[in-house]
């Protein structure tokens, strides 16, 4: 019996003892490595953000914001862990390699969403990858063990990533997408060495096609399908605070304000995307680094996430009642005024006057949550459980990311907020927002449509609403 204890796995079960007597990379190399995966893994979530509000198909939308989060993630993991290594860690500006910037500078530069499907994830997603399991491979599994669980767990959100990303690139195919500019993005990671430099590098470099400039594109699109973009009607925010309505028709207001939520990781996306590269551009022009580390980055891509999630949730309990929801008028007027005619920071601001006018049980999350129950759609009462748990994270977010930003803290937040709401009001009489294509416009009286179709009668009449007098709560 005591010889049969001694035949326990060794060495923890991480590799067989002859993997173990193997050589490996040395903390230099290691680090190096990690470098140039941290900082791949940065400008891609950059990226995501980037294209997300001038990318206009709607399931693209969704992807960018999902795996945005994912890869801002995966920076921040690399650089913990090339702080643990002995080297000095690199900051987020640092570059490890001009050439491995310059594929990337190329591989951001795409503006169709074609060749943004093909790049992404027919290139650069590929290549980051093979990266993540030729470290793997080179590295010492004992020695090395807290980068192999990382690159295990890189590896792991990928296989998510593979599910959709398939997909998308047999779409792009059949649609017919030019290959040029992957090609060209591929021959940069080359020039690169690969994403891990290991590589033989030819002896010549493409040439470049990118603009010296980092320009984000932030004001939003919508594809085809959509109409309405421009409605400046609010009806579901009058509905659901009316507590005369039956229940049934505060629950559908609920739910169109869901999917309607695209909106806000547009604006997400544009903050993201104007602050990195107006940072990154005065680095260029010989600033020293300065603005947000990368922590604060991650936290507005999880707020990013969630807030494309519950459009996706939005989605979902229309398509469980049947409703059509291209028909309606899923509108872009508030990310659109924000990139119009809002800095990034005055952008953050109004984002968190919103969010603390959710907070209040008599008219906020709480109450939302409530009307979900009463109405009797389980459905919808789990979906509003989560959004309401979403929003307290989103407003510990703020007191993270945009607390630092502002010399009075949050409280100049809150007395700025209104101000700004009167200032986009008065702007919007001056500079009113386009009007939608006849082909696009919204359905007539599409609100009675839709309560129709998913309480089974009409709604109770709706006074007259514009969202220029929109404001948090205002209905």
């Amino acid at each position: 019996m005591p010889e049969r204890l001694h035949q326990f796995p060794p060495l923890a079960g991480l590799c067989a003892r002859a993997d173990a007597q193997r050589g490996g990379q040395p903390v230099e190399t290691c680090a190096a490595v990690l470098h140039r995966l941290a900082y791949v893994a940065q400008r891609v979530a950059i990226m995501t953000a980037a294209w997300l509000p001038s990318t206009p198909e709607w399931e693209v939308k969704q992807a960018l914001a999902f795996h945005g989060w994912i890869d801002a993630q995966h920076a921040a993991w690399l650089y913990a862990r090339i702080a643990e290594m002995r080297e000095p860690p690199p900051a987020m500006h640092d570059i490890p390699d001009t050439r491995l910037e310059a594929a990337l500078d190329e591989a951001g530069a795409a503006a169709s969403t074609l060749d943004r499907v093909s790049v992404m994830y027919g290139v650069v997603r590929p290549a980051f990858q093979h990266a993540v399991a030729e470290y793997r491979r080179r590295t010492h599994p004992i020695a090395d063990q807290p980068s192999v669980r990382l690159m295990a767990a890189i590896e792991h959100d990928y296989e998510a990533i593979a599910a959709w990303s398939e997909r998308a690139l047999a779409v792009e195919r059949e649609a017919g997408g030019e290959e040029r500019l992957a090609g060209h993005v591929a021959a940069w990671l080359d020039a690169a060495g690969g994403v891990d430099g290991h590589a033989t590098r030819p002896a010549r470099e493409p040439k470049r096609r990118a603009a010296a400039r980092y320009e984000p594109a932030v004001v939003p699109r919508r594809d085809a399908r959509f109409s309405g973009l421009f409605d400046t009607s609010t009806p579901a925010d009058v509905a659901y605070l009316d507590e005369s309505r039956d229940p049934a028709e505060r629950n559908a207001a609920l739910m169109f304000k869901r999917v309607r939520e695209m909106d806000v990781p547009e604006v997400i996306a544009g903050i993201i995307a104007e602050r990195w590269m107006a940072a990154r551009n005065a680095v260029r022009e010989g600033a020293p680094p300065a603005g947000p580390d990368w922590t604060y980055y991650v936290h507005l891509f999880r707020q990013m996430w969630d807030e494309a999630r519950h459009a996706m949730l939005g989605e979902i309990l229309l398509e469980h009642h049947g409703v059509d929801w291209r028909r309606l008028p899923i509108n872009m007027t508030f990310s659109y005024k924000l990139a119009r005619h809002c800095t990034p920071v005055e952008r953050h601001i109004l984002l968190y006057a919103i969010e603390q006018s959710l907070m209040p049980k008599t008219t906020g999350k709480p109450y939302e949550h409530r009307i979900a129950v009463e109405s009797g759609d389980s459905l919808s009462a789990l979906f509003h459980d989560f959004d309401w748990a979403d929003e307290v994270l989103h407003v510990e977010v703020a007191r993270r990311c945009l607390k630092p930003e502002l010399p009075g803290g949050l409280g100049e937040a809150r007395a700025r907020a209104d101000a700004l709401w009167q200032r986009l009001g008065e702007t919007l009489e001056k500079e009113p927002l386009p009007r939608d294509d006849p082909h696009r416009a919204a359905l007539a009286d599409w609100w009675t449509f839709y309560v129709r179709k998913v309480t089974g009668h009409d709604p109770a009449p709706v006074r007259d609403t514009h969202v220029k007098d929109w404001r948090p709560n205002s209905g």
